[in-house]
């Protein structure tokens, strides 16, 4: 995080305090982690992220996995660009990384293209490509990103629309999985989320 420019990080439930030979280990960035964030639950961590990013080695083997369909690093820093929303990247366990759960709350996965023979890489080792993608990124001016709050009443509209359509319930649910990947994805701006939520609004009501 030091070598990239970053300096806001949040521990989540650690297994152990931090101790004076992680202050050791921490070198340079000692003062990243002396000022890290302890808190015990992944939605305390990310409560005020308008964008999550989960990170994992594991992508979808079937298109029907919506929640591991994912982006490589590169294109992250590249649709990120210079936007001031709060973006949380969440790295898993060294040892298991990100369970299901954890994955569903997530806007979209990020990977590391790696050998098939071997692709999964330590915690150390991902943060730092997926860093440097982000700080090496030429930063060029992009439409602001919708909030969080911005976000959740497109997704709000989008569910009426659903219901509406009578849909059976499981295809109701992957219906709203996609559109939330598509909008993650496409790292939608104020202006387009506003200009959906008119419009969705305008058909729930033509179709009550």
């Amino acid at each position: 995080m030091k070598n990239f420019g970053l300096d806001d990080l949040w521990i989540v439930n650690p297994k152990i305090a931090i101790s004076g030979e992680a202050r050791a280990y921490a070198m340079g960035g000692r003062d990243i982690l002396e000022s890290a964030k302890v808190v015990g639950t992944f939605k305390e961590a990310l409560n005020d992220a308008d964008v999550v990013v989960g990170t994992s080695s594991v992508t979808a083997s079937s298109r029907s996995n919506l929640s591991r369909i994912s982006i490589t690093a590169s294109q992250l820093a590249e649709r990120i660009g210079g936007s001031k929303r709060i973006i949380g990247i969440v790295f898993g366990r060294e040892s298991s990384g990100l369970n299901n759960q954890e994955v569903e709350k997530c806007d979209f996965m990020v990977t590391v293209p790696a050998s098939r023979e071997y692709n999964v890489l330590n915690v150390a080792t991902a943060a730092s490509i997926v860093f440097y993608e982000l700080f090496q990124r030429e930063v060029t001016p992009k439409p602001e990103l919708a909030t969080k709050a911005a976000k959740e009443r497109l997704m709000l509209r989008f569910d009426r629309l659903v219901k509406l359509s009578g849909a059976p319930e499981h295809r109701s649910r992957l219906a709203r999985r996609a559109f939330r990947n598509v909008i993650s994805r496409s790292f939608i701006s104020t202006r387009e989320a506003s200009l959906l939520v008119g419009v969705f609004r305008k058909a729930s009501s033509k179709l009550l």
